[in-house]
């Protein structure tokens, strides 16, 4: 017969605190709310507060149950060697335990906020009860509970086999590392159950121990010790005790092995509840001490106070840091008798001191990690004035190197920001101003002590900067926020924010000093189906305003540019891609062309190829020309090339043609590079920026996977010699797969590489025709490679379940038209795809609150109501299929976005993370915002129910939907 007297607290744990009216969605149903889901916002109350009820052999031990499984030692195993490992291969920049991808799987609240988890919560505890049943904060009340609708209607969540599937789905970064997972979802149901007996009864109360001597310190639990003890900085060391046999000691005492034991020994009962058994396996009973406080609970087991002492007097930082103090205050030394006072032939088990002593070392350094190897990855380059040092960024080692331009040696090298990609000096040679695209920020150099003395916060992933001619301002361009920076360089502040196109990415000072142009590096939205078109920024410095937009049409991966000295022009780098054009025409060498852009200075733009008919010049990158004007030098990073061009061939050929020609002829006609293109220089492995020394006689060539750079007399236009950064000699895996990704050797004639479609491991923002499922048909957008590898299977259909299937037999087939790649490059394409990492999103920093408008908009993510009260079909609510942390449950549906060159409706659901950075949006990319998803595209409410939201409403959830 089931007991229904009121519950026990078992854990002596103070009483769950009144639910305030601020956390209530009700309570805060005010202006700010209105219209809003008015149910109550449940929060997290952590496992303890489960274990009121859910303990005991009453209830069927389901607290031990719990704590003895891998779900508790889920945050615990992303302090592993094998979890870093894995998080590189998810493209996560960050500490495993610090990175919302991991926790996501690993622990339970990690999308939620601070003011989300009562206080009895803890995420070192994993995989808790309120990962699987929900919040428990509005059900966890016996009179809510003992209501089965009641419940439910709280937000308990009773889980069911396809809701394990969100974590346990297999992982292609986890199976490269643990090996090919075999999840057998009926195998782990069995082995997770936790049922309550029918007879069930509330636990009794285990009562702590009466304090030893009340005078002296107490029991502060492991807990406490963990917030200083539990990061890498100090060996993990909470996360070794809790995955150690001593964190499990109490929970084993609910083992029928254990209770057999405490039979033998003459203990009747529960051994739970027996003294004799709690004095080894729990902390408060084994030392009594001075008693315990608020945050010791005996669930914990033997925790790291039964061998360090009681720790309220020694727990504080400054007392631990002063070893003396630290003993006066209660820390004891722990020697291998202190393990002899429960381990000395304890129920007759043989105990080996020392062997057991090697187990549970947990030392405060971590042995150092194997060393990593760090390449260099030059990027760009800048000339100090007075031409003596070449500063060049090098982004895989977060430094700038300094060259000796005299002697061509490395001479010292800068520790700055996160992947450093551009460099320049303020005219005057004291400073010199470098970006750093992975943190937002430009680190200022001091020239003459050579290191780094201020940073400066930008938009976001900046590349390009320059300043102005008398160093007044200096540009800023934030590729990520189509945005450009000018900062006073005397007050170190941002003074305004322009607004560039799409990817600005590099800019070039006028020889008189009036402008600045800037290159973009995605085409503007453009109507369905339309060529792309792109845009150069034009500045006028005099005002620090933007001055005009000279368009560029059917172009795209604009990423050089330099002006003529004479003024009347400056030259761009660019892609032409046919994305409108089926793959078939890659036979004849007119799917991705490249080539230059001539921007006169009145706006208008010419175009050339820098391709021949049988050999094309892929992903032309940087650009330089020379002082006498007469020569221009463009990088191929995909051919590893150089191109030298005589410009009076070129602007003559150019002057020469009429009108027509121009607009429709010259921009597509593969033989012309060969009137004006009079060299090409071979150069190591991805040629990037390319710099002219002040004299004049040479230029510098900055190969991006060679770690060196390449030294070109302009005299012979030949090789004069290359200079070692001093990157590594060994060529990982990863390396090797870069090269691969960076190259043009996988495409027929070279005309393309992986890169020019995913430039930075990104998106090109253009809609291609793959004629795999017909042609002319089923226009699909370009997706992101940025955390990509667990989010399989791939395709906007799904129909590619590997990246090896993805980029093995379906490239040849339908992008290159030669094989590829043979299994071991294969290999290292697939493993460095995997590794380009995801940027941290710059909406909602880890561990930052969310703002009012983005925990409205969670809450229009979340809902399961419409505004009228009508209940959401789960099928229908956004969270259904894209739940964290991927924000992707895998699959395929159908929503309603089939348009009218699409031959069939169900598509892959995307990853939502980070996903304000990659427009435009829908498998076809017609979508030019995430508004236009449901604005324009969702009239029948088949892709998530949005008819009956507010325009606030809806501008609330994109800004919730920019934080994942």
């Amino acid at each position: 017969m089931r007991n229904r007297h009121q519950r026990n607290n078992r854990y002596a744990l103070p009483a769950t605190p009144v639910l305030f009216a601020w956390l209530m969605v009700g309570g805060l149903a005010s202006p700010l709310l209105a219209g809003y889901p008015t149910e109550k916002h449940p929060y997290f109350v952590g496992n303890q507060q489960c274990a009121q009820c859910h303990a005991g052999a009453g209830m069927g031990h389901q607290q031990s149950l719990w704590w003895l499984s891998k779900h508790a030692k889920a945050y615990t195993s992303l302090s592993t060697p094998e979890a870093k490992k894995i998080a590189r291969l998810s493209g996560v920049p960050v500490e495993p335990q610090q990175s919302p991808i991991c926790l996501g799987c690993h622990s339970t609240s990690a999308e939620a906020e601070n003011w989300e988890r009562e206080d009895t919560f803890q995420l070192q505890h994993g995989v808790q009860c309120e990962k699987c049943h929900g919040a428990g904060s509005e059900y966890m009340d016996e009179a809510v509970m003992m209501d089965r609708e009641a419940s439910l209607a709280a937000g308990l969540a009773i889980p069911t086999k396809e809701d394990c599937r969100a974590c346990h789905l297999s992982k292609g970064s986890h199976d490269a590392v643990l090996g090919p997972s075999k999840f057998d979802i009926d195998k782990a149901w069995e082995a997770i159950a936790h049922p309550a007996p029918d007879d069930w009864s509330y636990p009794e109360t285990v009562p702590l121990p009466e304090p030893a001597d009340p005078t002296q310190p107490s029991h502060t639990g492991s807990l406490a010790c963990g917030q200083c003890h539990g990061g890498p900085e100090s060996g993990y060391q909470y996360s070794r005790w809790l995955r150690s046999p001593h964190a499990n000691a109490y929970a084993t005492l609910a083992t029928s092995k254990a209770r057999e034991i405490a039979r033998q020994s003459g203990i009747d009962g529960d051994p739970m509840g027996a003294a004799a058994c709690l004095k080894c396996h729990t902390t408060a009973y084994h030392d009594p001490a001075g008693g315990v406080e608020a945050g010791y609970a005996l669930f914990e087991g033997v925790g790291c106070e039964a061998c360090h002492g009681a720790g309220s007097g020694y727990s504080p930082e400054p007392v631990m840091r002063n070893k003396q103090a630290a003993m006066l205050a209660g820390l004891k030394t722990v020697t291998r008798d202190t393990c002899l006072d429960c381990h000395a032939n304890a129920h007759g088990k043989p105990f080996d001191v020392e062997a057991a002593w090697q187990q549970i070392l947990h030392p405060t350094k971590l042995p150092p990690p194997p060393e990593e190897t760090r390449y260099k990855t030059p990027q760009n380059m800048a000339f100090h004035p007075d031409g003596r040092e070449l500063y060049v960024t090098c982004e895989a080692a977060d430094s700038v190197a300094v060259i000796d331009v005299a002697r061509q040696i490395k001479i010292a090298e800068i520790p700055v920001g996160g992947q450093p990609n551009d460099v320049t000096f303020h005219p005057g040679g004291r400073w010199a101003y470098v970006s750093n695209r992975l943190d937002d920020t430009v680190s200022v150099i001091e020239v003459a002590s050579r290191r780094a003395i201020a940073t400066i916060p930008v938009g976001d992933e900046p590349h390009g900067v320059l300043t102005d001619r008398d160093g007044r301002l200096l540009y800023v361009l934030n590729t990520s926020t189509d945005s450009i920076s000018v900062i006073d360089t005397q007050s170190l502040n941002e003074v305004k924010r322009l607004e560039a196109c799409r990817n600005p990415w590099a800019l070039s000072l006028s020889p008189d000093g009036s402008q600045i142009l800037v290159t973009n590096a995605l085409s503007r939205f453009v109507p369905f189906r339309q060529p792309p078109l792109s845009e150069v920024t034009v500045i006028d410095t005099r005002r620090a305003v933007v001055e005009d937009r000279w368009q560029v049409p059917e172009a795209n991966l604009m990423m050089g540019v330099d002006w003529h000295p004479s003024g009347e022009y400056g030259l761009i780098t660019m892609n032409r891609t046919k994305n409108l054009v089926p793959m078939t025409r890659l036979l004849q060498g007119w799917t991705i062309t490249n080539g230059l852009g001539v921007v006169w200075r009145d706006g208008r733009v010419d175009q050339v190829l820098l391709d021949e008919p049988t050999m094309a010049f892929p992903d032309p990158t940087g650009i330089a020309i020379t002082p006498d004007g007469n020569l221009a030098l463009v990088t191929s990073s995909a051919s590893n090339r150089v191109a030298v061009v005589d410009l009076q061939r070129m602007i003559g050929m150019i002057r020469g043609a009429t009108d027509e020609q121009r607009k429709r002829i010259l921009p597509n006609h593969l033989g012309k590079a060969t009137e004006f293109v009079v060299k090409h220089i071979q150069t190591p492995h991805s040629p990037r920026g390319v710099r002219i020394a002040p004299d004049g006689r040479t230029a510098w060539v900055a190969n991006a996977l060679d770690d060196s750079l390449t030294v070109i007399d302009l005299q012979r236009l030949d090789v004069a010699s290359r200079i070692d950064l001093g990157g590594p000699r060994e060529i990982t895996q990863a390396r090797y797969g870069e090269r691969l990704f960076h190259s043009a050797n996988i495409t027929f004639q070279r005309q393309f590489s992986c890169n020019s479609c995913h430039p930075d491991g990104h998106v090109d923002g253009l809609t291609y025709d793959i004629e795999a499922d017909g042609i002319g048909v089923n226009p699909v957008d370009n997706r992101t490679l940025r955390g990509i590898l667990d989010t399989a299977p791939f395709k906007w259909e799904g129909t590619n379940p590997s990246l090896s299937r993805q980029c093995g037999a379906r490239l040849a087939v339908f992008f290159t038209r030669i094989q590829p790649f043979n299994p071991t490059e294969l290999a290292a394409v697939d493993h460095y795809i995997c590794t380009i990492p995801r940027p941290p999103n710059r909406y909602r920093p880890l561990g930052t609150e969310l703002t009012e408008a983005q925990r409205r908009g969670r809450l229009m993510f979340e809902r399961t109501q419409t505004n009228d009260g009508r209940v959401i079909p789960k099928q229908d609510r956004c969270v259904t299929c894209h739940f964290p942390p991927l924000y992707t449950d895998r699959l395929q549906h159908d929503i309603g976005t089939r348009m009218r060159l699409d031959t069939h409706a169900v598509f892959d659901t995307p990853h939502l993370n980070n996903i304000y950075d990659s427009a435009p949006y829908l498998h076809n990319g017609i979508a030019e915002t995430l508004e236009e998803i449901w604005t324009k595209y969702n009239p029948d409410d088949r892709h998530g129910v949005t008819n009956d939201m507010t325009k606030d409403q809806l501008n609330d959830l994109i800004e919730y939907l920019k934080t994942l």
